[in-house]
């Protein structure tokens, strides 16, 4: 597990009731860098620890913050009773003036899977980012890694019913035969409270009982060694986000050095388990072209992946940038670009950087990655379709058929899609509890 200081710890009357529950939390408090009272809540207090306790407060970029510190930790239970009790607390929230985004699902025990219905009907970036239509699964809402311009810090929340949780999982896989790969914790960093936590390791066991169907495990972690004799029988992939040098210590200060994420990568590989990674974001800083040939070439050195995805920064104008992220890190004249385009990408997600400023770094990364593999499938992460044709000759593949990091078809040792993601996607769920739309 990390070290963690965590500036409190709460936990549900339902975690504390439960002895296994209550054993996971225990295990975690008497690891932490301090010793920590671990504080009892109601549903009905929710209301206070936001208002009165500010335990979401911090929950803004942590580039903005004059100090960061490690995330309060709270630990719950997912709810599988239904719709009309999810409302029935969300309602009470609202009536208390603490509704927010982040309450309606994480601190109202909701959110357990979550449709996502990219580039169909409904999706606001429709026609402005490739990625599919997939169910994506939670177990966590936050983050210890302090990235700055992460917006996930200052609480974590841990769901620790797994067992319960794998049952109603079965049931969203069995509807969906389409969807072969289920992308855990987009919004949060799994292995970081692991094994002490003993959540994400009965969640890869539940995957190892499977047939053709894989978890995904998104991660920035060094923190690998205890999952090597987990029965994962090669249905876990995890992939790596990974970042040069520079980036890794000086603006994702808690994570795994480009060094250590690779290390993590190799002792998993070793263990069986399928390693990728994704170049995201990439952050141009002065030295970005030095430090992606170093990172290449360590990968390639020390592991094999079966897929590279490649992702500039994006998901912010100049301005918000120049908040979050040090600009004396920043290739100057890449800098440059992003403040004189700012009407140019004013319309798309993928802003502050132009296309060209993207499409020069995506060719960079791609001829360091052919210099060591011909034929490794290398995509764009969340793209405009737009670059996708303009890359479409030089990576051998299209916006329909591309192998990615996390996509629901992306297998193990695939090199294109075997169908089109975006017309395969129909979803059955109807009286699976635990489910949201919008979980953002």
């Amino acid at each position: 597990m990390y070290t963690v200081a965590p500036p409190a710890v709460y936990a549900h009357e339902n975690v504390m009731n439960n002895p296994l529950h209550r054993a996971r939390v225990e295990r975690v408090v008497a690891a932490l860098a301090e010793p920590r009272e671990i504080i009892t809540y109601t549903d009905e207090q929710v209301p206070d620890l936001v208002l009165k306790d500010g335990i979401t407060d911090r929950r803004v970029a942590m580039g903005t913050l004059d100090e960061v510190h490690d995330p309060i930790l709270l630990f719950d239970t997912f709810r599988f009773d239904g719709d009309e009790a999810v409302e029935a607390r969300r309602k009470y929230l609202e009536e208390h003036g603490a509704r927010t985004g982040f309450t309606e699902t994480a601190l109202c025990g909701t959110g357990a899977f979550h449709w996502a219905n990219y580039n169909q009907k409904g999706d606001p970036d429709r026609n402005d980012k490739v990625c599919r239509p997939c169910w994506r699964i939670h177990q966590q809402k936050g983050c210890i890694h302090r990235c700055m311009y992460c917006g996930l810090g200052g609480l974590l929340v841990s769901m620790v019913n797994v067992e319960e949780y794998c049952q109603y999982l079965g049931q969203i896989i069995e509807r969906h035969p389409w969807q072969q790969t289920y992308l855990l914790d987009d919004d949060a960093d799994p292995p970081c409270l692991e094994p002490e936590l003993g959540c994400l390791g009965p969640l890869i066991e539940f995957f190892g009982t499977l047939d053709d169907r894989y978890l995904i495990i998104h991660t920035k972690t060094w923190n690998t060694e205890w999952m090597t004799d987990l029965k994962h029988n090669g249905n876990t992939i995890i992939v790596w986000s990974i970042s040069g040098a520079t980036q890794s210590r000086q603006i994702e200060p808690k994570t795994g050095t480009t060094e250590e994420r690779i290390e993590a990568a190799r002792i998993a590989q070793e263990a069986g388990y399928q390693i990728r990674y994704k170049f995201k974001p990439i952050i141009p800083v002065r030295n970005w072209r030095e430090d992606a040939v170093e990172a290449v070439r360590m990968i390639f050195e020390r592991t094999t992946p079966d897929v590279i995805s490649l992702c500039c920064f994006m998901w912010n104008d100049v301005d918000r940038m120049k908040q979050i992220l040090p600009t004396d890190l920043l290739d100057p004249e890449y800098l440059r670009a992003a403040e004189e385009s700012t009407e140019e990408v004013a319309s798309t997600r993928t802003k502050p950087f132009p296309p060209r400023v993207r499409s020069e770094i995506y060719d960079f990364y791609f001829q360091e990655i052919r210099k060591y593999s011909a034929d490794i499938p290398v995509s764009l992460s969340t793209e405009t379709f737009d670059m996708w044709r303009e890359f479409r000759n030089k990576l051998g593949a299209s916006a329909s058929n591309y192998v990615c990091g996390c996509g629901p078809q992306s297998v193990p040792g695939a090199k294109k899609l075997a169908c089109n993601a975006f017309q395969v996607a129909e979803r059955n769920d109807a009286g699976i509890p635990g489910v949201v739309d919008n979980y953002y």
